[in-house]
């Protein structure tokens, strides 16, 4: 990993000091962006369902959830599935299921 430079931890600095001027404590914002991806994904563990499912279930809004699935499937942890109307149905993918490719260098030795 590179080192920050001076500039770089000042700019970090400052964005900190933003983000707590606006009132986002980044401790509490983490914390409540895993209870969300965990609610999500209690949804999810009843089979696939679509956005406003998920949503019914979990009581977060539409794009929260739809923002929360962009990540979990860029990510490998879900994928779509089929339709439900105009709607994409989504799962979850076990774990190593879709990544067992991806991991395959580390384990013959290689090295990063």
């Amino acid at each position: 990993m590179a080192k920050l430079t001076d500039n770089h931890k000042a700019a970090l600095k400052r964005f900190r000091d933003q983000r707590k001027e606006q009132g986002e404590d980044p401790a509490e914002y983490a914390k409540q962006f895993r209870r969300e991806r965990l609610a999500i994904e209690a949804a999810l563990k009843n089979g696939p369902a679509t956005v406003p499912a998920i949503a019914n279930a979990t009581g977060l809004a539409g794009k929260q959830v739809l923002w929360h699935l962009a990540g979990m499937r860029k990510y490998g942890l879900a994928r779509e599935v089929d339709q439900d109307g105009d709607y994409p149905r989504y799962e979850l993918i076990a774990a190593g299921k879709e990544t067992q490719g991806k991991t395959d260098g580390a384990k013959n030795g290689a090295r990063c």
